[in-house]
């Protein structure tokens, strides 16, 4: 059993005096349990340096590659169609209305719908038949008081290489899904995939869908838009659409 501390006596040029010593006995138990927490310290500081040093020399390694993974991406040829929307966005606004069309590439329309349970044959039908355009349409009112635009897609006319057309609308389509076989969960998405065919907006109301032309792709067309603003008719005419290619 360890004693308990002693004085010492310690001799110097200026003399002696006493100092409080610890028991040589207990010295002696605690000088390996130091040791042992002290090679514990280092261990565990070799470790922590290890570790840095790791993740910086990885870190390095990531930063490195990067100039090289650019480099070595193949050029993109100047006649590629980009799957993005990059055509012109079409926006007016006035009378009651405000308008946003922008014409949607054909490898877009493809996987939207491809995503949505259509067939390859069916989305690549949309595709080269459907001349869709991404919209969004609404009220332009900023008062509560101002009157409500009716949009009737309907109405709008379609002037393009051939007489006058017609939007094909969500029911004209439905008639298109069922002589085609196409299931139920396909016709369902894409019906709420396109524009409302008649539709009231309040002041600041709007909506999103798309739009379908019925022509093929890369067809340049003028497109006569007509609403409801209260009770006046209105129109406005867009020059110089085109379908997506």
């Amino acid at each position: 059993m360890a004693g308990p501390p002693f004085f010492m006596r310690l001799n110097s040029n200026h003399g002696s005096c006493y100092a409080w010593c610890p028991d040589p006995i207990q010295s002696n138990q605690t000088e390996p349990v130091i040791k042992r927490e002290w090679q514990i310290l280092m261990r565990t500081t070799h470790r922590i340096k290890l570790t840095i040093s790791l993740t910086l020399i990885g870190f390095l390694i990531f930063l490195s590659l990067i100039p090289i993974t650019i480099y070595l991406a193949p050029p993109r040829p100047a006649n590629a169609q980009s799957a993005d929307l990059n055509t012109s966005v079409i926006k007016w606004s006035g009378g009651g209305l405000k308008l946003e069309l922008q014409a949607m590439p054909l490898d877009l329309v493809r996987a939207f719908f491809l995503g949505r349970g259509f067939s390859a044959i069916d989305a690549d039908y949309i595709a080269k038949t459907g001349c869709i355009y991404r919209s969004a349409l609404g009220n332009n009112g900023v008062k509560s008081g101002d009157p409500a635009t009716v949009i009737e897609l309907t109405k709008w006319r379609i002037i393009g290489p051939k007489e006058p057309q017609v939007i094909q609308t969500r029911q004209q389509w439905a008639k298109i899904w069922d002589n085609r076989k196409v299931s139920k969960n396909a016709k369902v998405a894409f019906h709420w995939a396109l524009f409302p065919t008649s539709q009231s907006y309040r002041s600041s109301d709007y909506n999103w869908g798309m739009i379908s032309f019925n022509m093929p792709p890369g067809t340049r067309f003028d497109l006569e838009v007509r609403w409801r603003s209260g009770d006046v008719e209105k129109n406005k005419m867009l020059k110089k659409l085109e379908c997506g290619k």
